[in-house]
């Protein structure tokens, strides 16, 4: 078994053609809502900064 990688550019038509395709294959795993959640999340500025793993084990207080 051999694994590849490869980059695909999902802003063109070809692009998100061959990504929608390997997703109905199973090849690329679709993340559930809380991930995609987590992920906008992420993206807007709302996450946590911690500079040690206390900092962290009190922020998830």
């Amino acid at each position: 078994m051999a694994t590849y990688t490869i980059t695909v550019n999902e802003r063109t038509k070809e692009g998100k053609g061959l990504v929608n395709y390997l997703k109905t294959l199973g090849v690329i795993e679709v993340p559930n809502e809380k991930t995609r959640k987590a992920i906008q999340e992420i993206r807007e500025g709302k996450g946590t900064v911690c500079n040690t793993f206390e900092e962290y084990l009190e922020a998830i207080k």
